[in-house]
């Protein structure tokens, strides 16, 4: 199964292409995200790969909350691949994917994440992650950060050093790490596996955000 992972939320990209169960991974470092772009090195990856765009059994993207033309970009090219090949779309969240990200290296099952959204904005997100689940206890939303309560009982994750250090010393900042390889690792975990293209796992996963 050739299995193409997309991840256009922040401001560079990622691509991993999954064969015959061996990574193949290009990382952008331009800090410029466009279709274009996207779709010239996809063409790339896929033919280092040595297979075609038709040849896609599974696409999975990372469907924000992010960089708002990043994300609308990868949903854009998702929908096409998925639709050509009648294959499977798997929209991941990023806050989901950040917690995993620690998950795997603390094993920590409690977090929560507080990530940057757009002027004193803030996503944020409490999840539960095990061996075979990663659970959003309550909805993933977008608030104001005063608004947001930051639960003891979890780790904290955030990209906002500066607001948080004042409140909880106990901290972590968001890693960098690649985000195409991570989604490959989350999706074979946690997602139940599906033999159809539906659109609506190919539309970015919150309010507001349309294509």
């Amino acid at each position: 199964m050739n299995i193409l992972s997309i991840d256009t939320s922040g401001k560079s990209f990622s691509l991993t292409l999954v064969k015959d169960q061996t990574k193949t991974s290009f990382i952008d470092t331009s800090e410029s995200v466009s279709s274009e772009s996207v779709l010239v090195e996809i063409d790339k990856l896929v033919s280092e790969c040595k297979i075609t765009p038709k040849d896609i059994c599974s696409v999975i993207y990372n469907n924000g909350p992010g960089s708002f033309t990043g994300v609308r970009v990868s949903s854009a090219i998702v929908q096409a691949i998925g639709f050509s090949n009648n294959c499977p779309v798997y929209g991941i969240n990023s806050l989901m994917l950040i917690a995993y990200s620690e998950y795997i290296k603390s094993n920590a099952s409690k977090i929560q994440v507080i990530k940057k959204a757009f002027g004193d904005q803030v996503f944020h997100g409490l999840f539960h992650l095990t061996s075979d689940s990663c659970i959003s206890n309550d909805p993933i939303r977008t608030s104001t950060f005063s608004d947001v309560e930051i639960d003891s009982n979890y780790i904290l994750i955030t990209d906002d050093n500066n607001t948080i250090k004042n409140l909880k010393d106990d901290h972590l900042l968001i890693d960098n790490f690649v985000g195409s390889e991570l989604l490959i690792d989350y999706y074979n975990i946690y997602c139940a596996k599906k033999n159809n293209f539906d659109y609506k796992d190919a539309l970015p996963s919150y309010a507001g955000h349309t294509i």
